[in-house]
């Protein structure tokens, strides 16, 4: 009983992976533009995140959250994940509203992190269409 447990799980499991497959070629079609531009997003959110943690913590922490954001993503399109179409959803969200925050400040960090943000969530947009 156990083994025929086991099977129709593993089968089950299997059929559920092969309705993904479609999901993660589409996104595989993307994935080195749209994890290029997350690893950079990356890079620059952590850079503003150092550039700001004393003088603006709220800055910084949105900037940190993006910084993660884009790592995940950047991850799961390069894996060809079928998670990478949500991830991709959350992470043009998050891009965005860093950007909205660091349009706010005049400091050189905040402006090249929200045009590289904005940028981000361009092509987590593109990578989704």
């Amino acid at each position: 009983m156990t083994n025929r447990r086991s099977l129709l799980v593993l089968l089950a499991t299997f059929a559920g992976s092969l309705a993904f497959v479609g999901t993660a070629q589409a996104a595989g079609k993307v994935s080195d533009a749209c994890a290029k531009s997350c690893r950079s997003c990356a890079e620059v959110c952590k850079n503003c995140e150092d550039c700001c943690k004393k003088d603006n913590p709220k800055c910084a922490k949105k900037c940190e959250a993006c910084h993660h954001f884009c790592l995940a993503c950047a991850a799961l399109c390069e894996s060809g994940s079928p998670l990478a179409y949500d991830t991709c959803v959350l992470c043009e969200k998050m891009c965005n509203e860093c950007a909205e925050m660091c349009e706010k400040s005049d400091k050189d960090c905040c402006k090249m992190c929200a045009e590289t943000c904005r940028k981000c969530a361009k092509e987590c947009k593109a990578a989704r269409s």
